[in-house]
């Protein structure tokens, strides 16, 4: 008896207990909704234009992607060939012009040019192809005679670390952009800035001085104007500024129409524009999932652009974005 008696009294008492704790329904009824932040959207693509007209190419989207050859994984330069409608393709460990498809990529020819390097950049001038070693040592093809002809070494140094190469038809001169040291020899003068020299395909020789200058604070004042200008969160005004600053020249191209200087950055995956006059017109940050790493860019006649991006383990792709009427 006293043990059934003992057993209600525990039963009791459970069951009291249970009555007064709430449960995980009651306490989120009886609690006041927190109140939801609001996101801000997330941009894939921003442009900061100071130009009226908007950017010529929808680089939201590429209107082409094309999947490359293994053995071109680390591509490193691009140009357009429109003898046949191809583009030019070089990569920066072995010394060969690759000519591919420019609908799919695929390789249709090759040509040697040299031994194994650090080869960046490559253009077609008229007659020949030029290519550009890391040291600034320019490589020349002769598509006539199929040949290779002796590399020029000019002053610029690994220390430079030349990895864009231009054509500038209108002055027959090839435009080297420097990721690294922006000075030549053993002078300072240039601080907080990324040069881009000419080299005169007349008389062989490099501009000691600069062709046009991208200065790292004009960047940021530029962008940060914007962003002011358009109320963006401090989130955002950061992580623009850190990938403005990591602008450090992979590529070169000028722009068939309007003659604009288009720079490619693989570092904070950026495209840069200047226009015929070298003022700054445009910065552009792609979207880093379509440019993973950014190194060659080129133009088609009528104004179609390419960009090509190294592997990255993942295979190196090209990328056209047709231009706008």
């Amino acid at each position: 008896m006293k043990n059934a008696l003992l057993f209600l009294f525990i039963l009791s008492f459970l069951v009291a207990s249970c009555t007064q704790t709430s449960s995980p329904d009651s306490v989120q009824l009886n609690s006041s909704p927190e109140k939801e932040t609001e996101k801000e959207p997330e941009q894939k693509v921003i442009s900061i234009s100071d130009s009226i007209n908007n950017s010529s190419y929808n680089f939201e989207e590429p209107v082409l992607t094309m999947n490359l050859p293994l053995a071109l994984l680390e591509i490193s330069g691009l140009s357009y060939y429109p003898d046949s409608n191809q583009l030019l393709a070089v990569n920066d460990e072995r010394g060969w012009i690759f000519f591919l498809n420019a609908s799919t990529g695929e390789t249709e020819g090759r040509e040697t040019f040299s031994g194994n390097g650090d080869f960046e950049g490559i253009e077609w001038t008229g007659q020949k192809i030029s290519i550009v070693k890391s040291n600034g040592n320019i490589h020349f093809y002769d598509m006539e005679k199929k040949e290779a002809e002796k590399a020029i070494k000019t002053d610029l140094r690994p220390s430079n670390d030349v990895e864009g190469l231009g054509y500038d038809a209108d002055n027959n001169q090839l435009l080297l952009a420097c990721k690294g040291n922006p000075n030549l020899g053993k002078s300072d003068k240039y601080k907080k800035v990324k040069n881009i020299y000419s080299f005169d395909l007349v008389k062989n020789e490099l501009n000691p001085d600069p062709f046009l200058s991208v200065e790292d604070d004009i960047l940021e004042d530029y962008v940060k104007d914007f962003a002011d200008q358009n109320d963006f969160s401090k989130k955002k005004k950061k992580k623009l500024k850190g990938r403005v600053n990591d602008f450090s020249p992979s590529g070169i191209a000028i722009h068939p129409k309007t003659k604009d200087f288009y720079m490619i950055s693989s570092q904070g995956k950026l495209l840069i524009i200047f226009n015929k006059n070298k003022e700054l017109q445009e910065v552009l940050f792609l979207d880093e999932k379509i440019h993973r790493q950014p190194e060659g860019i080129c133009f088609a006649p009528n104004g179609d652009l390419f960009i090509s991006n190294e592997g990255k383990g993942l295979g190196a792709k090209i990328m056209k974005y047709d231009i706008k009427n």
